[in-house]
């Protein structure tokens, strides 16, 4: 199954969000971008996923102009932003979610350890609320299916 999340600046909110994706199950290539290409990945956002076990250090922001030729079975806007700017690309894809996360770093003259505080309770948002997506409407379409369209616990064969 093809993801692809989309936030404002590809530096944060989808970054967390496809480390999460990835942690819940297989079956899934997550992408990320964002309708402005960031220019970094801030350092408060790398140490909160460390402190949860993820390392994203080392991967670079992508404009959402590098996936418009593809095709996705979902695209996922995990902000207003990102949700308004979609509306003028033309992505195809089959299925299309929308969550609206704040901006942890909205608020500017933040000290790094108030933003890190942001940043934690914003993981903890899209963890839960991320999880239960996954729960409800991927987990199924992702398992094994037998011959007949039913699921790994089918016993027809």
């Amino acid at each position: 199954m093809d993801i692809l999340l989309v936030s404002n600046d590809d530096s944060c909110r989808s970054r967390i969000a496809q480390e999460l994706f990835n942690s819940f199950g297989r079956g899934m290539k997550i992408s990320t971008a964002g309708v402005m290409e960031g220019n970094y990945i801030p350092d408060v956002v790398c140490n909160v996923m460390e402190q949860n076990g993820y390392d994203i250090s080392r991967k670079k922001p992508t404009s959402v102009g590098a996936y418009s030729r593809q095709s996705w079975d979902y695209v996922i806007t995990l902000c207003q932003e990102a949700e308004d700017e979609l509306k003028y690309m033309n992505l195809k894809a089959k299925h299309y979610a929308r969550f609206y996360f704040d901006d942890p770093f909205k608020k500017r003259g933040q000290s790094e350890g108030e933003q890190e505080q942001q940043v934690t309770i914003l993981y903890d948002s899209m963890y839960h609320d991320l999880y239960e997506f996954y729960r409800d409407e991927l987990s199924e379409q992702l398992m094994p299916r037998c011959t007949c369209g039913a699921n790994v616990y089918c016993r027809c064969e």
